[in-house]
């Protein structure tokens, strides 16, 4: 199964400069809460940029770059997102998307459940979480912080009856 995590400011932004735009200690709290001891999965410009590594968790990196390596046995390389979907997205086990941009785009349409941090105000970004819709999501979860509002989200049912 493929879960989301993510934080966004009110306009959908989600980062600046391959870095979050804001320093939020409850958010990385929930974060680490969120994604200790599961697999995560992240693009190789999002794994590249993180400021320190990130332990107790199999991470899961997409390239498109065939000559992308790591040398790290927590860390999955992967050069095929589509095939790796197909075989993920009914699968009990989950796997948290953490970005970046086109990872996120590119599962969304996948993922059944999202576990995400609306940060209030806005913020200098130059990448956004442009193809999230609420619409989309049932609220299982909420809870307000000083700087965020955290939901757990839940895909709505598509019924094809009424199309």
């Amino acid at each position: 199964m493929l879960i989301i995590s993510i934080a966004m400011d009110e306009n959908k932004g989600i980062g600046y400069k391959n870095a979050l735009p804001w320093h939020l200690k409850e958010e990385l709290k929930l974060f680490k809460q969120n994604t200790l001891h599961k697999n995560i999965i992240m693009g190789n410009t999002t794994f590249d940029n993180l400021p320190r590594k990130l332990v107790d968790r199999h991470i899961v990196v997409c390239s498109l770059d065939p000559e992308y390596t790591v040398d790290d046995p927590d860390v999955e390389v992967i050069y095929d997102l589509d095939a790796f979907i197909q075989e993920h997205e009914n699968e009990e086990e989950e796997y948290i998307v953490c970005g970046g941009a086109s990872i996120y785009r590119i599962t969304y349409p996948y993922c059944k459940k999202a576990l995400i941090s609306f940060v209030k105000g806005e913020y200098q970004v130059d990448t956004y979480f442009d193809s999230f819709d609420m619409n989309d999501w049932n609220i299982t979860k909420e809870e307000e912080y000083d700087d965020f509002i955290y939901r757990e989200l839940e895909r709505k049912e598509i019924s094809l009856e009424n199309n």
